[in-house]
């Protein structure tokens, strides 16, 4: 009798200590940690909304939506290299810090791959000799946005000689461009106080 109940409490023992044994291994270090990255995807020359684009880490892929932005989750620990691929523009990647939880990859702006017959156009916008932020830069229905420097790129304009305006909506300025296939010129553009000039 006595052996019998030692034997039993000996089974119910080494039962609870496998059960721990299990609970301590699933929650071990080594397992996967959920990570969703965030971000935003946008074109390079007038910050709109890129949808239908593709965001992966080589392993697992989403797309943006229609606003540009995207939810990649991942189970991984480190940082990770987040690319981004969209049909007709260069490829943009970008390193971000994984772990639990939500991280943010910040914004992308996309930048349009060179097409033959057509070249881009960059410069600065300048207000009196200071940076125009904002400011709408065009030629013809193609139109960028300058950033914090006032440097704007308006990209695979055709070639020849272009007409560039600029407008911060209150001045506007223009100044001309030969555009080459496949190269980059420099336009820059200094605003006077004249009437605004409406972009189309």
């Amino acid at each position: 009798m006595h052996i019998q109940l030692r034997v039993g409490a000996f089974i119910t023992i080494m039962c609870a200590l496998v059960s721990i044994t299990i609970l301590v291994a699933g929650c071990s270090s080594s397992d996967p940690v959920a990570t969703t990255i965030i971000g935003r995807v946008l074109h390079d020359s007038d910050h709109r909304a890129l949808g239908d684009v593709e965001v992966t880490d080589n392993n697992k892929v989403t797309t943006t939506v229609a606003d540009g932005t995207f939810a990649l989750r991942l189970n991984d620990i480190g940082t990770v290299t987040i690319y981004v691929l969209g049909e007709g523009y260069e490829m943009a990647q970008r390193e971000v810090p994984a772990g639990e939880g939500i991280k943010s990859a910040g914004t992308f702006y996309l930048k349009p791959a060179a097409l033959p017959g057509f070249g881009h156009i960059t410069g600065i916008v300048a207000d009196a000799g200071a940076a125009a932020v904002g400011a709408q830069v065009w030629v013809g229905g193609n139109r960028a946005i300058t950033d914090a420097d006032g440097r704007y790129t308006l990209y695979n304009v055709p070639t020849g000689q272009q007409t560039v305006t600029a407008s911060t909506g209150s001045k506007s300025g223009t100044t001309s461009a030969m555009v080459i296939s496949l190269r980059t010129v420099t336009a820059n553009i200094a605003l006077s106080s004249g009437p605004p000039i409406g972009p189309f």
